[in-house]
């Protein structure tokens, strides 16, 4: 990243492109949720062994300074997605229109990279250690936070990092897709917040599932193109991103099976 130093943070860049920044955070993240979750019953845990949805246990009542907390956080999160769904896509569609489509879909030159892609990448990086408040309200409340939850958020850190620090162009699909989901999901939960019941909670869990279906799709479809990843690290970011994106579809698509029931169609 040439001019990291003019982004936002960018006096921080050595330090969160230092394999151990990620990697130890992750760890530590995993360990600390392991260490607080509250422990399952042992009714829940036959329930769930059934194959059917456990019932929550009851949240703990939440006072107004908490709510209003929670509400800035989704809002934040929420515009942040915004922004760079709008900057990041719009600049993919102007990259389309101004080249032949291998050319763009490749990004040969590194032109999307260098104008676009390593800026919105970098703060779409940062932003999924500041996600990571998501697991901490959900504890706060007294909730368990689930294994998705878990990989979810520690696998995001991992993979950005990875893609980031070595310019890696399929990171685009995370930052754009990954960007126009959140935008949706945090402003249901804002929605929630407010003591709202926003209908669909079914079909944003299906949009998700299919975000990483295509996803996923498009990024393994750059190993197959010539000179469309030029450094062996490229390559690595899409084998990464597979490993971690494919077990994350199936979690979310056991999360939807039990939450929504086995005739319930997610995708």
């Amino acid at each position: 990243m040439s001019n990291s130093e003019e982004f936002p943070l960018g006096q921080y860049y050595d330090f969160f492109m230092y394999w151990k920044t990620p990697v130890i955070t992750a760890l530590v993240y995993v360990l600390v949720i392991s260490a607080l979750n509250p422990q399952t019953s042992g009714v829940s845990r036959v329930v769930a062994k059934s194959g059917k949805q456990p019932h929550k246990a009851p949240a703990k009542k939440s006072s107004r300074l908490f709510t209003a907390f929670i509400v800035f956080h989704n809002l934040v999160l929420c515009l942040f997605s915004g922004i760079t769904f709008y900057n990041m896509g719009g600049a993919w569609l102007q990259n389309f229109r101004s080249r032949n489509f291998m050319d763009a879909f490749c990004d040969r030159g590194g032109k999307v990279w260098e104008s676009d892609l390593q800026y919105w990448g970098w703060l779409f990086y940062l932003s999924k250690y500041y996600e990571i408040i998501d697991t901490i309200i959900i504890l706060a409340k007294g909730r368990r936070s689930s294994f998705l939850q878990t990989f979810h958020h520690a696998g995001a850190i991992i993979t950005m990092w990875y893609g980031t620090l070595h310019s890696a162009t399929p990171i685009w699909i995370f930052v754009v897709f990954n960007s126009f989901i959140h935008t949706i999901m945090y402003f249901y939960y804002i929605l929630t917040c407010l003591g709202y019941s926003p209908p669909g909670k079914k079909y944003l869990t299906s949009m998700q599932i299919t975000q990483f279906v295509i996803g996923i799709s498009l990024a393994l479809s750059y190993l197959f193109v010539d000179d469309c990843l030029t450094s062996d690290e490229g390559r690595w970011a899409v084998y990464l991103n597979a490993s971690y994106v494919i077990p994350l579809t199936f979690l979310f698509k056991d999360f939807a099976k039990r939450t929504y029931g086995k005739k319930s169609k997610v995708v």
